[in-house]
């Protein structure tokens, strides 16, 4: 079985509603490959209860990207009108990152949370690389405050949805009788 066929597996079996933990047991009876890298793909798929717990929380940052789209493609337009009808797609273009951090957190793609984090943390370190030593605008504040949502948002939810697993020492009875301890996985579900 290949690392993709055990992401659509695990993905299957994580709508059906099975815990992280479930999931993780039916792929390993199932799989040859090693129980960590099962494992590892299979806490990046946020189980549908997590979904529901932080639904709220996502849509904000939804929210917040969208507005994020919405005042990049206004930035797009007086460059359309200066330069008329040819540069039309550079209000399309401008956002198109946005656009696929909103469709990759709106579907809950693997990494897209933590993605929107680290792109918002880049982009308010160029925000105050660009305010420092000018004159306050009111403005400045209102994008400091949309990335600083996205960039809080975009790490916590990646944290609340996808929170990984331990690997516990178990005791088991060898086949000759001897007690043994073995690693095994253990969801945070």
């Amino acid at each position: 079985m290949t690392k993709k066929e055990v992401r659509q597996l695990a993905k299957q079996k994580i709508k059906e509603g099975k815990t992280q933990q479930q999931t993780f047991e039916e792929i390993k009876e199932t799989s040859d490959r090693p129980s960590e890298e099962i494992a590892n793909i299979v806490k990046q798929i946020p189980t549908l209860a997590a979904r529901q717990k932080n639904k709220t929380l996502n849509y904000v940052l939804i929210g917040l990207l969208a507005l994020t789209i919405l005042s990049k493609m206004l930035a797009g337009i007086p460059i359309a009108l200066q330069d008329g009808i040819k540069s039309l797609p550079i209000i399309f273009i401008l956002p198109i990152i946005n656009i696929l951090m909103l469709w990759g957190v709106s579907t809950y793609s693997v990494g897209a949370h933590r993605v929107t984090g680290f792109l918002s943390l880049l982009a308010l370190l160029r925000s105050l690389g660009d305010i420092l030593g000018k004159p306050f605008e009111p403005l400045v504040l209102v994008d400091l405050v949309l990335i600083g949502g996205m960039l809080f948002l975009g790490f916590y939810l990646n944290n609340k949805l996808t929170p990984g697993y331990d690997i516990v020492k178990e005791k088991y009875t060898d086949s000759q009788g001897r007690t043994k301890l073995r690693n095994k996985i253990k969801f945070e579900d």
